[in-house]
């Protein structure tokens, strides 16, 4: 089916992402300790509303992989004596970590690969920044504000398609608090301008999608109740912004 795929213009995720997230489900960590969030998420999200995004807020040349440094590093199993820069070697010998001890590995084609994990609550809860491997030249997970709002909520699976048109699995955080996070960042006085941009269109995109096609889905559900009430307040109204939308609108 790959060729009609193809043909049909399935194929979405980008075949260094395809490459890389097909071998953390291989190696039993995807979904098990990790998520995938950023840009990329969206492409989950498009089959789960039976759409295609809008080329404006999917574009990307990096992928954000959200690590759950609670987890016994035992989940990681072979992935443990290379690492996470090891992995990414044996797919692309290319990739470099872009300094000792980053967060982020690139490789000559200038495409990134972020290690993220949720910042702790308390000063007293500081710990060893969290690496995967026990290389010393492995990446090490930045903290950053905000994940644990996508740590902490259902995990959406779905099978997406590559480039080539053939299937790979994807492991996110729920539509409804990527929506909310992103509203959240946006709004930060600190965000670089043109990531609120793309920050705030991204989260309109998934909006209207979500109104309009996966109306059930609703922001005071309360398997969001790991996201503030000051963030759902947010993403609800843009939710309701679009309700009662054009729900044939979309490239299908």
């Amino acid at each position: 089916m790959a060729p009609v795929n193809r043909a049909l213009r399935l194929g979405r995720v980008p075949l260094t992402s395809a490459r890389i997230l097909r071998r953390l489900d291989r190696e039993g960590v995807l979904g098990r300790g990790m998520k995938i969030v950023g840009t990329h998420a969206l492409y989950a999200y498009e089959m789960m509303g039976g759409v295609q995004l809008g080329e404006e807020a999917m574009t990307t040349m990096d992928i954000d992989i959200l690590y759950d440094a609670r987890r016994s590093l035992k989940i990681v199993g072979d992935v443990r004596a290379d690492g996470l820069i090891g992995l990414l070697q044996g797919l692309d010998g290319s990739f470099r970590a872009t300094e000792p001890g980053s967060f982020r590995a690139v490789n000559d084609a200038g495409y990134m690969v972020d290690l993220i994990t949720p910042a702790t609550r308390f000063p007293a809860d500081a710990r060893a920044p969290p690496r995967i491997g026990e290389p010393a030249d492995d990446l090490v997970a930045v903290e950053i504000a905000g994940l644990a709002w996508l740590e902490n909520v259902p995990v959406v699976e779905r099978i997406v398609i590559d480039e080539r048109g053939l299937p790979l699995w994807m492991a996110v955080p729920d539509p409804r608090a990527f929506l909310c996070h992103k509203l959240w960042v946006a709004g930060r006085a600190d965000r670089d301008v043109m990531k609120q941009r793309r920050d705030r269109l991204q989260a309109e995109t998934l909006a209207r999608m979500l109104a309009t096609r996966l109306p059930a889905m609703r922001i005071d559900d309360p398997a969001l109740a790991a996201v503030p009430k000051a963030l759902r307040e947010p993403g609800a109204a843009l939710l309701a912004s679009f309700a009662g939308g054009d729900a044939a609108g979309w490239d299908d």
